[in-house]
């Protein structure tokens, strides 16, 4: 496979998205990097498809990337990875973080290798849009002794993995890399140098000397550990120092709005030098200031302090900063974490009058009052005067995230009370900004039920989930049916419980499967959820996993319920594939990241192994065989114990992909794709009982008006006939499941010949020139465009497209391929 020049490329400029550039950081590093490895997750789960894409390269240079079966282990690799000059990389998102820590904090602790290094990046999610829970991981690496690096503009998320293992190298840290989505699953125009590989890798190895290792340093356990910890704070202080070296914490001096010709001069007329407001940054809180300042052309006016290397703080350096303005205000997402840890460093190490005076001029999540943000008397009198009071006392938020929107409207009301700046800009560009922002922030669209249908996440089309779901929702009606369980089961009704995990199924939790999930606890945790509750309930009780959970760490809780002696029955959905994040490789899949061959590991085996003297039963089977799938599924969980059922089919995106290339590759052959199935509704037929919807929830069902009435039928743009909806059954007047819906059939089209071209010829030959960029009129120097669509719109496409014709024009590029709910490989 060709390698992708852009990782080749030495000089010049290129254009990258997020995670394309952590890789060709790591390509770029001093002395090369030896080991990548880590857990996929939203945002960084795009890091791992990179390494697979450029593998060729990575053997060939005997850099060594694999994807561990969690981050705890990912993390242990690169702790083994210190025992020689090794520089390891480490990735996962913020949850799992929390999965690391243990490995991580022995690995801080105990030190780095002084000629290798260790970086871990944690993918950070701000909005809360794709992560459970909203997590910040500074705080954890706070809490595990680690420094905690932000970087902000794409440059330095390239270039700062290079300089984050000169911090690691400088006092044998681990360094917390922190990655936003905007960042991650952003992009745009950086400089790229040659990369580095390392002498020693997997094609020239080395044997460790056994009696050379310092266990008294690497085998951390008391007394050494306090000892250890009592040269923490040296530590932290030469990292620190190698910080301000390396220009990753440093002062941006502005000029002010009149500048003068020197401080002396300001003073000498009586003047205070200083500025009324300086900025103290990290990460996307410099590039979000920088770019609200730019638009009011502010930029360079005010003086920015940006800490790059956000924890430990640099007291002396904000020491420094402070005597340029009168007041700070830290611009940083979520909580309080930098503005904490300036205000601890500086009563911990600064004189006390120097702190006092540094904090008591220090704001960040409340805005100093006397400068325009004088709150009334009460909300009621704001909301008469027109006046939102939580935005008058509230400064930068401490929940969900930023962007230049909600910056611009927190400091707007700031600057428009600084008495530096001229009234004409004041009271005129200021107030003509913040008057526009708020207007476009109004809510535009009224969501009126009978008009516009609410969407809720749903399993793909021809996803072996929704069958699984739609005969666990029928299950679950017929244990409730009283009648039903008599005449079956020879018992009364049963109410079942099913415990949370985490996998494309925890989409369980939306309509109409929210009865599948009630509770969550965190991946591969489900059974262990069920363990807690399971001595005090006689319900029976379910939890789903899939294959990639298992291996993660599903197969521990599977362990747990047998020494428990839980009556629970897992149900695990094996589909060939870590699907969520976006398809990458598990232990039960036959290649590796970088397309070797691997070692099978079979679920059922393992499993069966597991049982030792206890009764565990296994069974495997395909949902897709409706009728014996649910007759397996009651007799299983009615049954007591430990259960294991594994639903065998693969990931419908897998497979019609591969389907998709086929039936390419014949038309591309024939002209024409000779024989077509199709699932189709003959509306005559259908009732319009939303049996069908009900169950499934297939995106591939919509609603048609005929001549019958409103009736359901199947949206072939979405179809991908698996027939899963055809399976549903309809119940009788006595609510019980009787047959399949007749409405529902198969359509195969025949073709002997191309299909007659239907569209008008559009002269694609006499299409004008466009015009170069820089000949539009009213261009300007910025050109922004936003797009929104519904996956498979091309919006994505047509994103790519600017992108590369932008760069290619020699513009500085700047994007952002946010995909929503659908966050990885697909729209």
């Amino acid at each position: 496979m060709a390698i992708d020049p852009r990782f080749l490329a030495e000089s010049g400029r290129e254009v990258f998205i997020g995670n394309e550039l952590l890789v060709k950081g790591a390509l770029e590093t001093e002395g090369g990097v030896h080991l990548m490895t880590g857990y996929p997750g939203s945002p960084v789960a795009g890091f791992f498809d990179v390494l697979g894409d450029i593998g060729d390269l990575l053997k060939a240079k005997g850099v060594r990337a694999f994807q561990a079966n969690n981050e705890a282990l990912g993390v242990a690799a690169v702790n083994g990875s210190q025992m020689a000059p090794c520089r390891s990389i480490v990735a996962f998102k913020s949850v799992g973080t929390h999965v690391a820590a243990d490995a991580l904090a022995l690995g801080t602790l105990a030190g780095a290798h002084p000629e290798g290094g260790a970086v871990v990046i944690s993918g950070e999610d701000p909005w809360c849009d794709s992560t459970q829970v909203p997590a910040d991981s500074r705080f954890l690496f706070e809490h595990l002794r680690m420094p905690v690096v932000e970087p902000g503009s794409l440059q330095e998320v390239k270039d700062w993995i290079n300089l984050s293992f000169k911090l690691s190298q400088a006092a044998g840290l681990y360094i917390g890399y922190i990655v936003t989505v905007a960042q991650a699953d952003g992009g745009g125009t950086v400089e790229v140098r040659p990369n580095q590989f390392p002498t020693l890798n997997t094609n020239h190895k080395i044997a460790l000397d056994t009696s050379q290792i310092p266990v008294q340093k690497t085998v951390l356990l008391p007394p050494r550990t306090w000892m250890k910890e009592l040269q923490t704070d040296e530590r932290y202080r030469m990292t620190m120092d190698r910080a301000r070296e390396l220009g990753m914490n440093r002062i941006i001096r502005g000029t002010g709005f009149q500048p003068v010709s020197s401080d002396s001069e300001k003073q000498e007329n009586g003047q205070d030098a200083r500025a009324t407001y300086g900025f103290i940054t990290t990460g996307m809180g410099r590039p979000y200031l920088e770019h609200v300042l730019s638009d009011l052309g502010l930029l360079g006016v005010f003086p920015i302090l940006n800490l790059g290397m956000s924890y430990p703080a640099d007291e002396q350096l904000v020491a420094e900063f402070s005597k340029l303005c009168k007041h700070m205000i830290v611009i940083e997402e979520r909580r309080s974490f930098l503005e904490k840890n300036i205000r601890d460093a500086a009563f911990r190490f600064l004189p006390h009058d120097e702190a006092v005076d540094v904090v008591s001029r220090l704001y960040g999540k409340r805005f100093p009052s006397g400068t325009g943000f004088q709150p009334v008397s009460s909300d009621s009198e704001n909301q008469e005067n027109g006046q939102d009071a939580r935005a008058i006392a509230d400064g930068i938020p401490d929940t969900r995230g930023l962007n230049t929107s909600v910056l611009a409207q927190k400091l707007i009301p700031l600057l428009k009370g600084t008495e530096e700046l001229p009234e004409h800009m004041r009271n005129g560009k200021l107030s003509a900004e913040l008057k526009r922002l708020r207007e476009a922030s109004k809510p535009k669209l009224q969501v009126i039920s009978d008009k516009i249908v609410l969407r809720t996440p749903t399993f793909c089309p021809g996803c072996p989930h929704r069958d699984s779901s739609a005969v666990l929702l029928e299950v679950r009606k017929n244990f409730m049916d009283k009648d039903y369980m008599m005449k079956h089961h020879g018992m009364g009704p049963v109410d079942m419980v099913a415990h949370g995990d985490t996998g494309c199924y925890t989409m369980l939790m939306f309509a109409p499967t929210e009865q599948l999930m009630h509770n969550y606890s965190g991946m591969g945790l489900g059974g262990g959820t069920g363990s807690g509750i399971d001595p005090f309930i006689t319900n029976k009780q379910i939890v789903f996993m899939g294959d990639g959970t298992f291996f993660h760490s599903g197969q521990l809780a599977i362990s747990n319920a047998i020494k428990a002696g839980q009556d629970i029955t897992f149900i695990i959905l094996e589909n060939g594939t870590t699907a969520m994040t976006g398809h990458q490789e598990h232990p039960g899949t036959e290649v590796d990241l970088l397309g070797n061959r691997s070692a099978i590991q079979d679920i059922s085996e393992i499993v069966r192994g597991m049982a030792g003297t206890s009764k565990l039963t296994v069974s495997k089977l395909s949902p897709a065989d409706r009728d014996m799938y649910k007759r397996v599924l009651e007799k299983t969980i009615l049954s007591d114990g430990v259960k294991v059922v594994i639903a065998d089919k693969e990931c419908g995106i897998t497979y019609h992909r591969r389907q998709a290339r086929e039936e390419k590759k014949t038309i591309k052959e024939k002209g024409y794709l000779p024989r077509k199935t199709h699932m189709n509704i003959t509306p005559e037929v259908c009732e319009n009982c939303l049996e069908c919807t009900k169950a499934t929830a297939c995106p591939g069902l919509t609603t048609i008006d005929t001549d019958y009435g409103k009736k359901i039928d199947t949206d072939l743009t979405w179809c991908v006939n698996d027939g899963a909806c055809e399976r549903v059954r309809t119940s009788n007047d006595a609510g019980t499941s009787v047959k399949p819906c007749p409405s529902f059939e198969q359509v195969t089209i025949v073709r002997q010949k191309r299909r007659r071209y239907t569209l008008p010829h559009m002269a694609l030959d006499k299409l004008p020139e466009p015009k170069p960029f820089h000949e539009m009129s009213n261009a300007g120097d910025v050109w922004r465009v936003h797009m929104s669509g519904v996956g498979g719109m091309g919006i994505g496409v047509v994103g790519a497209i600017l992108v590369r014709a932008g760069h290619k024009e020699g513009f500085r590029v700047v994007f952002q391929d946010k995909k929503g709910l659908a966050i990885r490989n697909g729209g």
